[in-house]
């Protein structure tokens, strides 16, 4: 239920414990990106790579929110610090392509590793039904939200 409250616009119920879930979900990134040494943006570039290979600045940069040149900047970060290699893409003069490096590749696995076990102990209190529940209906919640999408900042442009 949403409502106002003097100043404040509130929400109640479903919506307002997958708010209070999504902040926390980026504490705890923000939290394994200073562990690994790079920054919440740095780490969500560098999953979104470690899932889907070949990734273009332009996806990169609808993945992240930011304009392509600002997603630019990411990349440039990444390749400095030995984390991604960066190659021109073949379909368009200005794009690149990146992959993981090996260190890339450690990096993700150990920040993966830490947030299963987070999350693994953020769960101990539901037992194996109410989990496997869970996650189904998050994982349904999902994918009709992500039927509803708002279009790329590409698409934008």
């Amino acid at each position: 239920m949403y409502r106002l409250l003097g100043d404040n616009h509130v929400l109640d119920g479903l919506p307002f414990s997958a708010q209070v879930f999504l902040r926390a979900l980026d504490g705890v990134r923000n939290r394994l990106a200073f562990e690994a040494g790079v920054t919440g943006k740095e780490l969500r570039a560098l999953s979104r790579i470690a899932e889907s290979s070949g990734l273009d600045n332009t996806a990169m940069g609808d993945f992240l929110e930011v304009r392509p040149s600002s997603a630019n900047e990411v990349i440039e970060r990444l390749v400095l610090r030995g984390l991604i290699v960066s190659t021109p893409a073949e379909r368009e003069h200005s794009a690149v392509t990146m992959t993981l490096t090996p260190a890339g590749h450690e990096l993700i696995a150990t920040t993966y590793k830490n947030f299963q076990r987070i999350m693994n102990d953020a769960a101990e209190s539901l037992d194996a039904d109410r989990l496997i529940a869970f996650e189904s209906g998050l994982l349904k919640m999902a994918r009709k939200l992500d039927a509803q999408a708002a279009p790329a900042i590409s698409d934008r442009n």
